[in-house]
């Protein structure tokens, strides 16, 4: 790829991210990722986010400075916070930091609130499409009633085409989603740019002896699961195929690092299975202190039941590791687990159970999977990732001008 000339094009980019610090998710990694390879690249990122709690840093990193909005809880979705969509102070903020683009990470209203103030400013907006909330466990937040969901996805894609046609470009981590956003919005300018990380975080880590003293059932064969304990994720068919795997490996152990909504439900499910010397919950861990570690660089593989995923960061991250990955069979994942992993059936903890006992029984598998995992990590460097999307800044700002004339 053609390194970028930030010389002629130093900009000023707004990342608007409508679930904050200190809760850390994917959109969170990656969106930190892209502003500290934009920063150093040459060119100035402020981020807007929900204000909620004093904890809130106000800058990233002591450097990248955050302008937080008043928010509410929102009662649907745990995290996710309430913005007057009509904010005015948004406004204020982009006009005072000469904001040159608007990027988005996210739909809903403190985007909305932000895409007015830009556009009545002329500021050009991309869009990052990470979340798939059309998905049916995703809805479900909002409504009980299963029989309602075909309703609510038609809705989902309505909606987001409110944040679709007032995008100059539109981006997805994978392919899946931009062939569903293409099919969707055939209007609409679509490019696959993947999240970023910085791989040079993955080469720091503790010694698997330094490990065991703190986490002794690394003396054992331990699969990891690393995300949100939320009904999305699937966890409880993770928690079936670990019960249904132990019986052909009682070596096999489950460590799960991350905490939810559904983070009771699961902890009694563990206890109702038997589990309780086979699952340890860790909590929610520092992302840096889980990196150090070496809990992901140590595990057999990196696990996960969740079918809702775009581009899962956790997946990246266990790449970076050079950690095998048991994954479903669905679009998505398919492009992140070749060589480097194993796939199950979608929903099938017998399927799950099996892929998890190869992995578990057979070294030579393992050890190709590890080896292709860390000839993947390339792939993901943030540094090229910045690159790719200071381009789509360039193309929006100059898609802009055109249209203005």
């Amino acid at each position: 790829m053609e390194r970028y000339n930030r010389r002629h094009c130093t900009m000023k980019i707004a990342l608007v991210i409508e679930i904050f610090l200190p809760v850390v998710n994917g959109v969170v990694t990656s969106s930190v990722n892209l502003a500290e390879n934009l920063v150093a690249m040459g060119h100035e990122v402020i981020f807007i986010a929900p204000g909620w709690s004093e904890e809130q840093p106000a800058h990233i990193n002591g450097h990248i400075p955050v302008h937080y909005i008043r928010s509410s809880r929102n009662w649907a979705y745990p995290g996710m916070r309430n913005v007057l969509p009509w904010n005015r102070r948004v406004q204020v903020i982009l006009r005072r930091e000469k904001v040159e683009i608007l990027h988005i990470t996210g739909p809903w209203l403190l985007t909305w609130a932000c895409m007015r103030a830009a556009r009545r400013l002329g500021v050009p907006i991309v869009h990052t499409f990470h979340t798939m909330l059309h998905e049916p466990s995703y809805i479900l937040y909002l409504v009980r009633l299963p029989q309602l969901v075909p309703v609510m996805r038609a809705i989902a894609w309505r909606y987001y085409g409110l944040y679709m046609r007032r995008s100059v470009i539109t981006t997805a981590p994978s392919e899946m989603a931009c062939r569903q956003l293409r099919r969707h919005f055939p209007a609409a300018e679509v490019r696959r740019i993947s999240n970023g990380v910085d791989v040079s975080r993955f080469e720091r880590y503790a010694a698997h002896d330094e490990l065991v003293q703190s986490y002794p059932q690394y003396r054992h064969k331990v699969f990891i699961y690393v995300g949100r304990l939320g009904q999305e994720k699937s966890v409880d068919v993770l928690l079936d195929g670990v019960h249904q795997a132990i019986e052909a490996d009682s070596e096999i152990r489950l460590v799960v690092v991350g905490e939810g909504p559904s983070g009771a439900a699961l902890r009694a499910k563990v206890a109702q299975l038997g589990l309780g010397q086979v699952v340890s919950f860790l909590g929610r861990l520092p992302h840096a202190d889980l990196l150090q570690s070496g809990l992901l660089h140590h595990a057999r593989a990196f696990v996960t039941a969740s079918t809702t995923e775009n581009q899962p960061m956790t997946v990246i991250e266990a790449i970076c590791c050079g950690t095998p990955a048991v994954v479903p069979d669905v679009e998505g994942m398919d492009e992140l687990v070749v060589d480097n992993g194993l796939r199950f059936a979608a929903h099938d903890p017998q399927s799950l159970a099996e892929a998890i006992g190869r992995v578990a029984s057979d070294d030579g598998l393992h050890q190709r999977c590890a080896a292709a995992a860390l000839r993947m990590k390339e792939r993901f460097d943030g540094r090229t990732v910045a690159e790719r999307f200071l381009q789509v800044y360039e193309d929006a700002r100059a898609a802009a001008k055109r249209a203005s004339h």
